[in-house]
């Protein structure tokens, strides 16, 4: 039946996109600041069609890839967010360096977003991982921000049918 409480605008007040080391619960994550445009979560998939000669549709389909992806951008301009978006695993005190990266950090994020009928939804991305696609304007009038994109990768300690994460809706 519809419903005009699942219609869901806006976003959690606080504590909206949490980052950890990978593997960190929630409780040890740290805010990342306030964001602006919201949260993007892309979710792509690629199959394979079966065909056979005595039918002319595919009979079938099977999953060949998929992929998963979050975008955000970071209103908070710090140093820690720009290491955190060109993927240098350590953060900053006041002087970032950067360059050739040998192996790069992977975090688990922490989304906490309004739900339907006045929930909250939490999502939880197991292993993630800056992509390098990021940007940095600085204008006279506007702010700088920061975008940062996470590719999402299979954690293979969980299930199959788990390896991405996991989303929660809480009760109001």
């Amino acid at each position: 039946m519809s419903s005009p409480t699942n219609i869901v605008v806006g976003l959690a007040a606080e504590g909206t996109l949490k980052i950890a080391s990978y593997g960190t619960a929630e409780s040890g994550a740290t805010d990342l600041g306030f964001i602006k445009g919201g949260i993007t979560i892309e979710h792509e998939e690629t199959s394979y069609d079966i065909k056979v000669d005595q039918v002319l549709a595919s009979i079938a389909k099977v999953t060949t890839e998929e992929s998963l992806k979050v975008k955000v951008t970071l209103a908070e301009a710090t140093l820690s967010n720009i290491a955190l978006a060109l993927g240098v695993p350590t953060p900053p005190s006041t002087t970032l360096e950067f360059g050739d990266k040998s192996q790069s950090a992977y975090y688990t994020l922490y989304a906490n977003v309004k739900g339907a009928n006045g929930a909250s939804r939490k999502y939880t991305f197991w292993k993630c991982r800056p992509n390098g696609k990021t940007a940095q304007s600085y204008k006279r009038d506007g702010e700088t921000l920061i975008e940062v994109e996470f590719d999402v990768l299979a954690d293979t300690s969980k299930t199959q049918a788990k390896r991405f994460g996991k989303i929660e809706d809480i009760s109001a």
